[in-house]
């Protein structure tokens, strides 16, 4: 699986090229030439595509959702996965209250004519769109993952978007979001050691291919106090 468009690295002895992938049909072809005597080209490098935007929620909107987030502590619930490994993520979720909700996937439906036009996607008709509330506490990761799959709720999941808020002045350090390349060989992708790592800025919001492979890396919170954690309200954008 592969987003959309997503930049294809090629290397070069003199110089690196770049060219943009419109979908994984234009991919595929790229990377699955008929054989002939010359030698096979090194594997293409896939970089995708990721938006990040600044500043998405007024002060009011952002003062308002940190003080229910804070209010709503005790309903934390340790993460989990699917497979229940217990050392793949750590982290405390909350299902978003009804008012969280109600503005995060207001704006993030607004925005997808935006997101869409940026991440070069053909737009698509909008379903569902999940949310919930993540608190990354001291000690806090979770490992290299996608969100997309291919049964149940997981098979209809397009995008994945990330909202960062946090107390100011910030009071954790680590809980960078890695964006992993893939490299593409005979039409097939798989991922690489190679990655972008995006910093958790306040009051912005990233948004990013489901099925690309992503991590976050460990949070220290010196303080140990649950308020001045990593938050985000994370979630997933569906296609009707």
């Amino acid at each position: 699986m592969v987003t959309d468009p997503a930049v294809l690295v090629q290397p070069d002895p003199d110089a690196s090229a770049a060219v943009t992938v419109t979908g994984f049909a234009d991919a595929a072809k790229a990377g699955s030439a008929e054989p002939s005597a010359t030698p096979a080209p090194p594997p293409q490098i896939v970089r995708h595509a990721v938006v990040q935007i600044d500043g998405f929620l007024t002060k009011d909107e952002l003062d308002a959702l940190r003080d229910t987030v804070f209010a709503a502590q005790p309903q934390f619930q340790p993460s989990w996965v699917q497979d229940d490994n217990k050392d793949y993520r750590q982290s405390l979720v909350l299902n978003a209250p009804d008012e969280v909700v109600r503005l995060i996937v207001g704006k993030v439906r607004d925005a997808m004519p935006r997101v869409m036009s940026e991440l070069g996607l053909p737009p698509f008709p909008v379903g569902r769109i999940e949310c919930q509330v993540t608190a990354s506490l001291d000690g806090s990761y979770f490992r290299v993952h996608t969100d997309s799959g291919n049964s149940g709720i997981d098979a209809t999941r397009q995008l994945t978007y990330v909202y960062y808020f946090n107390r100011e002045p910030k009071a954790f350090a680590g809980g960078l979001l890695r964006v992993y390349d893939d490299q593409l060989r005979h039409g097939k992708l798989a991922r690489t050691d190679s990655f972008r790592e995006f910093e958790p800025r306040n009051n912005s919001i990233l948004f990013f291919h489901s099925a690309v492979m992503h991590e976050v890396t460990p949070v220290g919170v010196p303080s140990r106090d649950f308020r001045d954690s990593r938050f985000t309200v994370n979630g997933w954008v569906h296609r009707a």
